[in-house]
């Protein structure tokens, strides 16, 4: 049955225009007109066509609307925490010395694995549930804390499962996230066997979860030649590639993102202006995770400004992991963006909502234009850039759709 509502006493509507690169549009006292899920039009309140007039109404009670936020960049699920190491961080230990005591993500590892299907299932639950709540309507989750062909499965069941339940997420594979201590000193072997045996069984057993691969192309983990070879594997499989690049040294790792037709390279603290010409000809999307910076205590923040206007079309995402971004608040994802890679609101605005959902494949998200998907956020604020300008408020849209 066909289905038509009409979400209008609306104080404004704000979103970007997919058409347009960065453009944004501001649309005082407007109206949407959503037919079965999806945008069918959208504008002045006085513009209305006259097809519109008798349909259902949803009273938008004054508030701005924009389109729902989509998070590219999470290790979603994992086992207990490292609230512990954080502490010892801010006593002067740094990442790295934690984690060649054998901390950092294999401490993580260790819990996950221990973890049941049922407790990572139930996990996932708690954690989006609380993105939902903020607004995200959609993200990216990765493996990538099992490290062994045993877990990485599990946390892949977790993921369809997860997905069966209705929650709108994309499954990336990382199994080369770091080198368990089975492979340790050995990077070379454990990339081989992830490329030429783990990754074809998890896509054997679980078909259709994961949508893309993913390798951490960093010194002391994995070489631009380890993640070339785990990346082909993956694309191999149908699997489209993202990479974690350049985040604490340059590695050429944005240059083999745009070598290899990457959706993303993601981090890129240290990408050098070389990896950020060829990202933005290749047309990959640099996605930076500014809090990431701002959790670990780090003074490098992605150069944002540089990839724009390098013609980049940059995205915004949480990288939500246990270790190095404790996060669920994509505003403050949003307010970072402004307020240390010093884009404008309309740009960080389009970088949470329209550029992530290009860098996922999803042309149906991130906007409001005609055609997408009606995922709608309702907020209680007088002009949007309010969500940036009152720093220590806590906003909780109304999520429509």
């Amino acid at each position: 049955m066909e289905q038509r509502a009409l979400l209008t006493n609306l104080r404004g509507i704000v979103t970007p225009d997919p058409a347009r690169a960065w453009a944004v549009d501001y649309i005082e006292n407007g109206a949407i007109a959503l037919e079965n899920g999806r945008v069918a039009w959208l504008g002045p309140s006085k513009e209305l066509p006259s097809e519109w007039q008798n349909a259902n109404k949803l009273d938008g009670k004054g508030r701005w609307a924009s389109p729902g936020f989509v998070d590219p960049h999470t290790h979603l699920l994992f086992g207990g925490d490292r609230s512990q190491e954080f502490n010892r961080r801010l006593q002067g230990v740094t990442y790295a010395q934690i984690a060649a005591e054998g901390g950092g993500i294999r401490e993580t590892v260790r819990a996950t694995r221990k973890a049941s299907l049922e407790e990572l299932v139930a996990l996932g639950e708690e954690r989006l549930g609380k993105l939902a709540r903020k607004g995200v309507v959609h993200l990216e989750a990765k493996t990538g804390y099992g490290l062994s062909l045993e877990s990485e499965l599990r946390l892949l069941e977790a993921y369809g499962e997860l997905q069966r339940r209705g929650w709108s997420l994309d499954v990336t594979l990382m199994p080369a996230h770091d080198i368990p201590q089975e492979f340790q000193g050995d990077p070379a072997g454990y990339a081989k066997v992830v490329a030429e045996q783990w990754q074809p069984e998890l896509v054997k057993r679980q078909p259709g979860v994961a949508r893309f691969c993913d390798v951490f192309v960093e010194k002391g983990v994995f070489t631009p030649e380890q993640g070339r070879q785990v990346l082909a594997s993956g694309k191999a499989l149908g699997l489209i590639p993202r990479i974690h690049a350049d985040e604490f040294g340059p590695t050429g790792g944005a240059e083999l993102a745009a070598e290899l037709g990457a959706a993303s390279a993601d981090h890129l603290m240290f990408a050098s202006d070389a990896g950020i010409k060829a990202m933005a000809e290749a047309d990959v999307t640099p996605t930076l995770l500014p809090g990431t910076t701002l959790f670990l205590g780090m003074r490098d923040w992605a150069p944002a400004r540089k990839m724009i206007a390098a013609g980049c079309r940059v995205a915004l995402a949480s990288d939500f992991n246990p270790g190095s971004c404790a996060c669920l608040d994509p505003l403050l994802i949003l307010r970072l963006g402004c307020l240390q890679l010093r884009m404008t609101f309309e740009e960080a605005l389009t970088a949470v909502t329209l550029h992530p959902a290009r860098s996922l494949r999803r042309k149906d998200l991130g906007h409001l234009q005609v055609g997408a998907l009606g995922k709608v956020l309702l907020w209680e604020v007088k002009h949007p850039l309010e969500l940036v300008y009152w720093l220590g408020e806590t906003y909780v849209p109304e999520t429509i759709g």
